[in-house]
Parts: structure tokens; sequence; C-alpha cells
């Protein structure tokens, strides 16, 4: 391929491969980034659902439905669920609780609040 100038000159062959690469790439780069986004929030919910289940858990502890110390009860609810207990704090006959797991990245955190119906 000659161009006027006699010089050798390929023009812009390859140029859609390179393209169509860069394309994919774009693409696999922007799921697996909503995927780590997808865990994390899947994640959070299912934290969320565990220290709901300790708070419940010590609270019906503390009114003698199950047996054993409140605090204890949850830490040892979350340590089976892989959850980690913050704080364990006991007000007239309510518990509240906080706890954090570790993420994709991120320390997930969540707080829950359990007693008596009134």
């Amino acid at each position: 391929m000659r161009s006027k100038g006699g010089a050798l000159s390929f023009g812009e062959r390859g140029s859609g491969t390179i393209l169509a690469l860069a394309m994919v790439s774009l693409a696999i780069c922007l799921f697996s980034l909503s995927q780590i986004v997808a865990l994390n929030l899947i994640s959070q919910q299912r934290l969320q659902g565990v220290v709901d289940a300790m708070a419940v858990a010590a609270a019906d502890s503390l009114r003698g439905l199950n047996t054993g110390f409140p605090c204890p009860t949850a830490g040892q609810l979350g340590l089976n669920a892989g959850v980690e207990l913050d704080t364990c704090r006991i007000v007239d006959s309510e518990v509240f609780i906080s706890a954090h797991s570790k993420g994709v990245g991120i320390v997930l955190s969540a707080n829950a609040l359990a007693g008596p119906s009134s």
C-alpha cells in the first residue's frame, strides 16, 4: 500500500479491534463494580437481620423466656453468624444492640432495639 508520497501506509487497519477490546474491558469493569455494590447491600441486609435477632434473643433472655444472660446470649448468637457485638445496653426492659461485620472492602454496622410490646 503506497500513498502518494511513496511511503508505506497501513491506514486505520485494526482500530476496530482495539475499540472492541476497550468496550469489552469497560463493560467487565462496570459489571464487577456493580457486583461489589450489590454484594455489600445484601451483606448489610443480612447483618441487620442478624442484629435484630440478637436484640430479640437478648430481650427474651432478659424477660426470662430464654436461659442465660442477655448480652452474652446476643454475643454468642452474633458469633455464630459471623457478626461482632460492639455494644449491648439494657435500659429498664429494653435492649439496644450495636454490631458490625466486614463487607467487601468496608465495615458494615447495624443497630437494633428490642423490648416488650406496650
